[in-house]
């Protein structure tokens, strides 16, 4: 058949569907193994005390139709300036939860990572061919894999992904990105403090383009991104925090302390199978063994983007997602011609199908699923692990009547927020400070006597602390303290002597709200 033949097929009455689904078919085989891929893994999504605590954040926010400014969930920062810079994140978990339990927390980060990986593959597909742009997106889902968790960041990776995919793909036509784009990174930097990355690339997209054009043209280009990226800043501005949105990762790569010692921020390690080891020998086997070149601009942002999954193991999502973008066009000049794409009226470049019933009957089928599976995680009992929700370790704290102010370890400060109770610390490090985490963490490390001047300090009441830590051993030697509670999750202590006691001792006055 001949390509006109094809063409008056897509053409034709009925045709237009069928080459919306052909076009669509990799990427949404792709999105399904990415949801399944959660849905097997459910519980892993829930092991990280930060989800409870976005969830109590966005139950406030909705309980009071506003924003809080001041910490409402601690004693130790309570009354202290903060607003929360992932508050759209957070209200879609909580409704998520309320509507539909933790199937529902699960459904909904999964659909997000599939709705991802989907996307990356239709961007991809039209440059390097439906097969190539499916081992892309199943190499960068690897690289991703640790961090799928119900967090802000998984529903922000599609926003991601169209935005790089937007920014990068006008790149390479030499044109200047859509102002359609600017709606994306409204909604994303409501959602995840990520945003800001996006910015960035689209700068670094900008000096590209004034080195690489003409002479000619050069101002032209370097007007054109100028002003996209000046209005995209400005959509960044629209969010609750302003422009502290863009003072917070200044302030988070300040903290040296926190930045060092909290485990998504630490570097690579090669200890186990880590699949950047995949990545780095799949890019050395191009480089040596294919001959494959990339222009130096592109090898720079691939190395930025190398040098930050190395740094953070956090940022290799970045790697997994924006590389293969970067690379796309570059590459598939050096290498066989793609397959040829099924030809129809939609732009090939497009990235979310616009064919009217098609589009509908797809999201009901999305829906249909999405519920259905949430609805099936809730039934079969779904919870987060002890590791993050010691469930055993509150309730037998609160049937020995404990109350007043809890020491507690950094991992469970999520659940106790999610369960009421106001915290020694939590997973919000841009509101304790460098300074005061540092002081916990050596506090319970058992360094020095900093773990009984804490205790005398903040005139704490009761710990929750992580079994065989050195704090519980130092508490198991406190004449003051008995322990009440253990498991494998948690090590419960209350204090034995009652607070005039110890204040006559030579403790300062009650902190407490």
């Amino acid at each position: 058949m001949t390509e006109s033949a094809r063409m008056t097929i897509a053409l034709a009455p009925g045709g237009h569907g069928a080459a919306l689904a052909r076009r669509w078919a990799v990427p949404v085989l792709v999105g399904v193994g990415a949801f399944a891929v959660c849905i097997r893994q459910a519980q892993a999504l829930l092991n990280d005390g930060d989800t409870m605590m976005h969830i109590a954040v966005g139950r406030w926010i909705m309980a009071h139709h506003a924003l809080p400014v001041h910490d409402p969930f601690s004693f130790t920062a309570h009354g202290s300036p903060w607003v929360p810079h992932e508050w759209l994140s957070e209200v879609i978990f909580a409704t998520a939860y309320g509507w539909l339990g933790w199937g529902g927390v699960v459904a909904t980060a999964g659909l997000a990572i599939a709705a991802a990986f989907a996307l990356l593959t239709r961007a991809l597909e039209p440059t390097l061919g439906p097969r190539r742009a499916a081992i892309a997106a199943v190499l960068a889902l690897l690289l991703s894999i640790a961090h799928f968790l119900a967090r802000p960041h998984v529903l922000a990776w599609p926003l991601m992904v169209v935005w790089m995919a937007g920014i990068i793909q006008a790149r390479d036509r030499d044109r200047v990105p859509s102002f359609w784009l600017l709606p994306v990174m409204i909604v994303w930097c409501n959602l995840h403090g990520g945003f800001i990355v996006g910015l960035a690339m689209a700068g670094l997209l900008a000096i590209e383009a004034a080195a690489t054009s003409p002479a000619g043209s050069r101002l032209h280009a370097m007007r054109g991104w100028a002003g996209f990226i000046g209005l995209a800043a400005l959509a960044g501005l629209l969010s609750p925090n302003g422009i502290n949105l863009y003072l917070l990762p200044v302030k988070m790569l300040r903290m040296t302390f926190a930045v060092t010692n909290i485990s998504e921020w630490q570097g690579a390690h090669f200890s186990g199978f880590n699949p950047l080891e995949l990545w780095i020998a799949l890019v050395a086997l191009g480089g040596f063994g294919l001959g494959l070149r990339l222009p130096w601009s592109r090898l720079l942002m691939v190395l930025l983007l190398l040098y930050e999954a190395l740094t953070h193991v956090r940022n290799q999502e970045l790697l997994g997602i924006v590389v293969p973008l970067l690379v796309a066009a570059p590459l598939a000049r050096q290498l066989a011609p793609a397959k040829p794409q099924f030809a129809g009226p939609a732009a090939a470049g497009q990235l979310r199908p616009t064919d009217g019933l098609p589009a509908a009957l797809a999201a009901a089928v999305v829906m249909l699923g999405f519920v259905a599976t949430a609805v099936a995680l809730d039934r079969r009992g779904l919870e987060p692990p002890g590791a993050a929700a010691p469930t055993a370790a509150v309730a037998a704290a609160r049937a020995a009547g404990v109350t007043g102010h809890v020491l507690n370890s950094y991992r469970v400060g999520g659940y106790l927020i999610f369960v009421g109770i106001p915290v020694f610390i939590d997973g919000r490090a841009d509101l304790y400070g460098d300074a005061f985490i540092k002081r916990f963490a050596q506090a319970l490390e058992g360094v020095g006597d900093g773990l009984p001047a804490l205790i005398k300090e903040y005139a704490i009441d009761w710990a929750i602390l992580d079994p065989n830590s050195p704090a519980e051993t130092i508490l198991d030697h406190l004449p003051a303290w008995r322990q009440i509670y253990a498991d494998k999750y948690a090590v419960v202590f209350r204090r034995a002597v009652g607070r005039k006691a110890d204040e006559a001792a030579g403790a300062p006055p009650d902190r407490r709200p």
